[in-house]
């Protein structure tokens, strides 16, 4: 579902809180609004944020335009990126977009004002991850042949500015070029929201697919099998460890016993080389209520971890947008990260 729109200095954001049962827009004509609803909880995939965010600093930028020429515009462009910083709880998703945001492509930086340089700026970061979503999907495919079935694991993907993102797009993109035969969605929270969401997308795409509970995943390919399991990942350690969506540790276990691909989806840029091992994620816990709400539970109480950490062993490959890298990750991430070229929508070296 697309949820983001930049038009004439306006900002609009679809609710994805309360998608599909409403598809409801919100409107930010300011940074502060944009602030206001990127800290409201509406906003739930970071990577929506991270673009939002660098169209909230173009915001900031046009409304103190009279001051360009001076030291204060440069206060309030700092201003503006500590606000946004703020509403992500400093993300790094976030933190990704303000920096390339502070260092234009100099291509952009010839013969034009500054505000026009962020405005540019602000569009190529949108572009840029939309690149880097259809090249993550060109690369899944590539580990397809025709009458593949997949089980997808994921809480993403679901919202994006134009293309599908994560082991979705990849699922999507399977099908149109006619290689998979039935796609599974596993979901562990007991509303199923997120395979639900999924499953609502897919069948745009006339996509069949099947939704089936945590719990029933391993049994699922004892019987019925699959050829590969996709995960989109939050974070890949140095070491190939991934941090994951809940639920992805125990898949990945059944995926080993029955010797079925486990393939993780993310972003080149989530490779996160200073962190040695999963053990840099810590052990945050969920909250305890989203296992409880809705439930019969009497005076239970619920827990839940905030995420997975998923050893690097029981991991196949990680698809990026940049290759597909397998162990030794401690090689191959790091030659993903520094050497695998990006692919861009502008020559900035021209």
């Amino acid at each position: 579902m697309i949820s983001l729109l930049w038009q004439d200095s306006v900002l609009s954001l679809l609710d994805q809180s309360v998608y599909p049962q409403e598809e409801r827009w919100l409107t930010c004509t300011s940074l502060e609004e944009t602030v206001q609803v990127l800290s409201s909880g509406a906003i739930l995939e970071e990577k929506i944020a991270a673009i939002a965010g660098a169209y909230g600093l173009c915001q900031a930028a046009l409304a103190a335009q009279d001051l360009q020429q001076t030291p204060q515009f440069d206060e309030v462009l700092a201003g503006a990126r500590a606000m946004l910083l703020e509403s992500r709880n400093h993300s790094r998703d976030m933190q990704l977009a303000l920096d390339f945001m502070a260092d234009p492509p100099e291509a952009y930086t010839r013969n034009v004002d500054r505000i026009t340089t962020l405005l540019a700026t602000a569009v190529t970061f949108e572009r840029q991850q939309v690149v880097a979503d259809r090249n993550t999907a060109r690369n899944g495919t590539d580990l397809m042949s025709e009458g593949t079935r997949v089980l997808l694991r994921t809480d993403r993907g679901a919202f994006h500015s134009a293309a599908p993102t994560g082991a979705l797009g990849i699922a999507r993109r399977g099908w149109k070029r006619k290689l998979i035969e039935q796609v599974t969605l596993c979901e562990g929270r007991p509303s199923l929201t997120a395979g639900t969401l999924l499953a609502q997308e897919l069948s745009k795409d006339n996509v069949p697919c099947t939704l089936i509970p945590d719990q029933a995943a391993a049994t699922f390919l004892a019987r019925q099998g699959a050829h590969m399991v996709l995960v989109d990942g939050m974070l890949a350690a140095k070491n190939g460890d991934l941090k994951a969506p809940v639920g992805a540790y125990e898949l990945a276990i059944a995926c080993y016993f029955h010797s079925i691909p486990f393939y993780a989806v993310l972003s080149a840029d989530d490779i996160d080389l200073d962190a040695a091992d999963g053990s840099a994620f810590g052990q945050a816990e969920g909250d305890p209520h989203s296992v409880t709400a809705g439930l019969p539970c009497g005076d239970a109480e619920g827990w839940t971890p905030a995420y997975d950490v998923v050893p690097a062993f029981l991991i196949t490959g990680m698809i990026t947008d940049r290759n597909i890298s397998c162990a030794p990750y401690e090689e191959t991430l790091e030659d993903t990260v520094k050497n695998a070229p990006r692919k861009m929508i502008v020559d900035f070296g021209s």
